[in-house]
């Protein structure tokens, strides 16, 4: 899994990652007949990247894999400049993510899987808007035979994927499993709880930051601050760590003038000589 985290101010976008991949395959079928899925992990993965144009950056979540293609290769061999510049941006985001999703259908196409079974990754994806000087980030869902995709902080704000539980709770105040079971003990329905939560009389932690006039270190800093917490509860929590490894960072900034701007937290080097 992966600690993904996005932290939009009023002029950049930080994307921040773990470096723990998760891929999954085949391994031949079970007594049933149905298929044995194996999974590999790998601690030393670049979640965040760009594309070679440095148009537009990309943080891959979940299953690590468009087909048989690392997500993350898919997005470092394309020339996605166009994409930013002109024309209409949906309409080309639209057949970028149809691409994504061919190669993905001619890669389980071969493979006797049901369509709802195939895995896919989940990409956010963040580039400048064709108009005026901002940005826009998009949330890619490739799981099963075709996709989903919605823009999301349309205004300055933190949006989490992956594996998120701990941090989620820290920024809004309650953990999920906690509420829903805290909600079941009362009796209290799903929407009723959902009403209250939207009337609170007091800001939730994630309600008092200043993301609009945050400067870009902070919010960078930030970034890191959120994904170490999600993996540090991981280290001490019993069970398999979800998350792991060294935090990369990477900035989208549009003043004052655009730029893809990589922090990275680890470097390829002999494991030997380090």
């Amino acid at each position: 899994m992966t600690i993904a985290v996005s932290v939009r101010t009023g002029s950049a976008i930080v994307f921040a990652a773990d470096s723990k991949v998760t891929t999954s395959g085949i391994v031949g079928r079970d007594e049933k007949g149905d298929p044995r899925w194996v999974e590999q992990t790998y601690d030393n993965a670049n979640k965040i990247v760009h594309d070679r144009s440095q148009t537009v950056m990309a943080m891959v979540a979940g299953e690590a894999n468009i087909g048989q293609e690392s997500a993350m290769d898919f997005f470092l061999s394309k020339d996605l400049q166009e994409l930013g510049t002109f024309g209409d941006q949906d309409q080309r985001l639209s057949a970028l993510i149809d691409s994504m999703v061919e190669q993905k259908k001619k890669f389980w196409q071969n493979i006797s899987v049901s369509p709802d079974e195939w895995r896919g990754p989940i990409i956010l994806m963040a580039g400048p808007s064709t108009s005026g000087n901002s940005s826009r980030i998009w949330r890619i869902d490739l799981g099963g035979s075709g996709s989903q995709h919605s823009e999301i902080l349309t205004d300055p704000g933190i949006y989490l994927e992956g594996s998120y539980n701990e941090t989620f709770g820290l920024l809004y105040g309650y953990e999920r499993s906690v509420l829903l079971s805290l909600m079941n003990e009362l009796g209290i329905e799903m929407e009723k709880c959902g009403q209250a939560l939207q009337n609170l009389r007091v800001l939730r932690p994630i309600e008092k930051l200043s993301l609009w006039s945050m400067p870009l270190q902070d919010a960078i800093e930030l970034a890191v601050f959120l994904a170490t917490v999600q993996i540090q509860m991981d280290r001490f929590l019993p069970g398999t760590p979800a998350c792991g490894g060294p935090i990369d960072v990477m900035v989208l900034q549009t003043v004052p003038t655009r730029a893809i701007i990589s922090f990275p937290g680890k470097k390829v080097h002999h494991p030997i000589n380090q």
